[in-house]
């Protein structure tokens, strides 16, 4: 649900000095990225969560795109078992030729870390394969990224390792 500005003169983006929800009894919320607050009906402000695309569009350009994600677990299994497969000491980067968009799926396993740690290296692998993803339009390729553990305790070698495994797995695909 979308909260929208009513009163731009009463809007507040800083919710560390307003009072709890005369509703809820709740105080300020927060969430991962965003904190926001919203006039309330009454016209007292009380925090909400706020969907990060209304409130920062800049987001949009970092977040790599749904058309250019694998999305089915069919996808995955036939780019993993007819693909090419290059490996890195932190990620595994299997490819294969295709017809439409290039897409791309990442796999972290729980040999990775837990939820948070999974979740934070799946961020990171969605955006350094962004701007692999929209560099040549005229390649087409189905792209699986599946993170090794290393991919959570050495995170500076991550953008290497996949920028080189990628390049590498999108050429023999390529020639194959």
């Amino acid at each position: 649900m979308r909260h929208v500005k009513t009163d731009m003169k009463r809007w507040s983006p800083s919710c560390r000095s307003v009072p709890s929800s005369p509703v809820t009894g709740a105080g300020p919320a927060r969430t991962g990225s965003v904190r926001a607050c919203a006039l309330a009906p009454g016209g007292q402000f009380w925090p909400h969560v706020v969907a990060r695309d209304a409130l920062n569009s800049q987001c949009e350009a970092k977040v790599l795109p749904s058309p250019y994600r694998l999305r089915t677990s069919a996808d995955f299994a036939e780019v993993i078992s007819r693909g090419v497969r290059v490996g890195r000491p932190t990620v595994i980067v299997h490819a294969q030729r295709s017809q439409d968009l290039t897409r791309v799926g990442f796999v972290v396993s729980r040999a990775v870390g837990g939820a948070v740690v999974r979740n934070r290296v799946k961020r990171r692998l969605r955006a350094l394969s962004r701007p692999l993803v929209m560099a040549d339009a005229t390649q087409r390729y189905h792209v699986v990224v599946r993170a090794l553990p290393a991919a959570a305790t050495q995170p500076g070698r991550v953008a290497e390792d996949l920028t080189t495994a990628w390049g590498l797995a999108t050429t023999k695909a390529g020639q194959s």
